[in-house]
């Protein structure tokens, strides 16, 4: 299994509605990712006392795949509506990465 992470680090001035990522964005993320391949879609809220440091992770979606190339072709088809929805809930830039997921129970 593949995990396609998208995070995002805070910056000094930067704006992020943690309501609007979790509802809004990671619907439209489920609707369009969906019939791509998407297995499994998580987000995560990073808590922190006050206002973040500058660099450390606000946010970040976990969008979990068969293969590397379903990840990548979805991303690939997805991803331009994705970045578009960005601007309704932050003014950061999302970072991607792609991990193989192993399971150690």
């Amino acid at each position: 299994m593949v995990r396609a992470i998208g995070f995002y680090k805070w910056k000094r001035g930067a704006r992020f509605d943690h309501q609007c990522y979790r509802t809004k964005h990671m619907a439209t993320a489920r609707d369009l990712l969906q019939p791509l391949g998407l297995l499994r879609l998580e987000s995560d809220e990073f808590l922190v006392v006050g206002e973040p440091q500058e660099g450390a992770i606000v946010a970040a979606t976990y969008a979990y795949f068969e293969t590397p190339d379903a990840a990548r072709a979805a991303l690939a088809a997805a991803g331009p509506a994705l970045l578009k929805s960005v601007s309704d809930y932050t003014d950061l830039v999302p970072q991607i990465v792609l991990s193989q997921v192993t399971a150690h129970l």
